[in-house]
């Protein structure tokens, strides 16, 4: 086992860690911790890792009260891992830790020239391939049995590609078939030369490719079962498959952490950055940064389980995990109450609490419930966890390039996102969705608060029609409902900057109240509503 690791295997509740002032620690798959049986929400498919096989630096199982001090130490991965996995404890902190990639599994090169197609790329120094019969494959370092970690084509399926534009700080889509070359030479040892098949793709000089593979087989962490975790002081470079998970956690704080890119680097993440799946308690997010996401910073939800049986008599129901990527995990416990939800309208229209529940295979789950069933659209409707949904404070944070969103939304509980900035990301800051028929992420808002913020160049992409930088879409499939998903938007004290097409968008629906009051816009504003209770709209500037 390697060095670090070994320092958890016989750790006791109480105690402190305490890592060796700036010293590196390297960690292995073939030397950490394995693990199996931790499926991760929004991860993997079943046949991409189907035994919830976890290769971890740092594991933690039922323990309580553990202080884990960095001092400044870093901890440098090798292959794939999921580097911290915390299972069922209690009164967690880590801090003052440096977390990196050997060779990240996004693939960065930029492009030196480009002479009628036939363009010079330099390849990060930390990326690795290899070019062999006139084809260039991105591969990882050398595993213990001198075998690439992994190893792919540039252009095959499951490859995403996107390209980053230096002087802009934005990203655009690639077509990942422009990345099949007629000719790959390589010229020196962080060089190639390679002929375009496509003579018109869009390979402009210095801009800069960012390549991963999609299969979330790994994450950053895993916080499974976890209660008063406290992340404090952390410097994560570089994470694969998906950020730091919260997993039917109470009470998380990320405080003081730079979730930003090493230099020389252009993305942190292949995925999200802070993920929180069924959730309770607090979640406080303060005065972190972070810069460099494929995918949302910060994404806190449920999950929609979908009703395919029911048998009124013994008050009993099966649900079932409908997206992919999200399985296999304990998403109910004895006592936890749940709402039944409209398929089509998102909206609750029955309450009840598990009795018991049994897993009956990766996707599917027995429920026995304390009362009877009301009327059932089997096959259609779905259940929230409602005992599992936290409240939610983003304060004092910076949020720079991605491409992804910046905060997604989905909980009942209070809502606080204050004096952040939002620069120059993919999508809109904010999002507030809520859906059982796609990604099947519940569930709605009562209360959200969004003030005294700084939004510049966000839903730079114009992937939502007109490119609101606010947007409230629940995905009501019921094109006539007038039934309200969402209770409540406050927008008050930003400061709004970079409109798209000459004014700035907020796209506001099934929503009951909203307040846009006080605001700083650098262009006109405008809204678009459907199924919207009462809309405020007062003392907001334009300058």
């Amino acid at each position: 086992m390697n060095e670090l690791s070994a320092l958890f295997l016989n750790i006791r509740d109480g105690e402190t860690v305490t890592l060796e002032k700036g010293k590196i620690y390297h960690a292995y798959p073939e030397n950490s911790f394995e693990k199996k049986g931790y499926f991760c929400s929004n991860t993997a498919k079943r046949h991409e890792n189907p035994e919830g096989l976890r290769y971890s630096a740092i594991f933690l199982e039922n323990k309580k009260n553990i202080t884990i001090d960095g001092n400044g130490a870093e901890i440098i991965i090798h292959g794939k891992m999921t580097p911290f996995l915390f299972d069922k404890c209690e009164n967690i902190t880590m801090k003052n830790l440096t977390l990196d990639y050997f060779c990240p599994t996004m693939t960065e090169f930029t492009v030196v020239s480009n002479a009628d197609g036939v363009c010079e790329l330099k390849i990060n120094p930390e990326c690795r391939f290899r070019v062999t019969d006139n084809e260039l494959f991105w591969r990882g370092e050398d595993d213990f049995n001198g075998e690439p970690y992994w190893e792919n084509r540039p252009h095959v399926q499951g490859r995403y590609v996107k390209v980053y534009d230096p002087e802009k700080r934005m990203c655009r889509d690639f077509d990942r078939n422009d990345l099949d070359f007629e000719t790959v030479e390589k010229i020196d040892e962080r060089t190639v030369r390679v002929t375009l098949k496509n003579k018109g793709a869009d390979f402009v000089p210095g801009h800069i490719f960012q390549t991963r593979n999609i299969v979330r087989d790994q994450t950053g962490a895993l916080f499974q079962r976890c209660r008063n975790l406290s992340l404090e002081g952390l410097r994560i470079k570089f994470m694969h498959g998906l950020g730091m998970v919260s997993q039917f956690c109470e009470n998380v704080t990320y405080k003081n952490c730079d979730f930003t890119p090493a230099s020389g680097r252009t993305a942190a993440s292949t995925a999200d950055f802070f993920q929180f799946s069924g959730c309770k308690g607090k979640i406080e997010i303060d005065s972190c940064k972070a810069y460099g996401a494929h995918d949302d910073y910060v994404n806190v939800h449920g999950t929609h389980l979908r009703i395919v049986a029911a048998d009124k008599d013994k008050k009993e129901i099966t649900v079932r995990f409908m997206h992919a990527e999200s399985w296999g995990f304990q998403a109910f416990e004895k006592g936890d109450e749940l709402e039944f939800i409209k398929w089509d309208t998102l909206i609750p229209y029955s309450k009840t609490k598990v009795v018991s529940y049994k897993k009956l295979n990766d996707t599917d789950i027995l429920l026995s419930l304390d009362r009877e069933l009301p009327q059932i659209e089997i096959g259609k409707d779905v259940v929230e966890n409602a005992t599992w949904t936290p409240e939610l404070y983003v304060r004092n944070c910076d949020f720079g390039p991605t491409c992804g969103r910046g905060i997604l939304c989905t909980t009942r509980g209070e809502v606080i996102i204050e004096n952040n900035c939002f620069s120059n990301l993919w999508g809109p800051a904010l999002l507030l969705e809520d859906d059982c028929n796609f990604w099947f992420e519940s569930g709605y808002t009562r209360s959200v608060t969004f003030r005294k913020n700084v939004v510049e160049n966000c839903e730079y992409a114009e992937m939502w029609q007109g490119a609101p930088s606010i947007r409230c879409t629940p995905k009501v499939m019921k094109e006539d409902s007038k039934e309200f998903v969402h209770a409540r938007l406050v927008i008050e004290d930003n400061v709004f900057k970079g409109a798209k097409k000459d004014k700035h968008l907020m796209w506001i629906e099934y929503i009951e109240n909203v307040e846009v009051k006080n605001n700083v816009f650098d262009a006109p504003y405008e809204f678009y509503e459907k199924c919207i209770g009462n809309i405020v709209d007062k003392g907001n500037v334009i300058e």
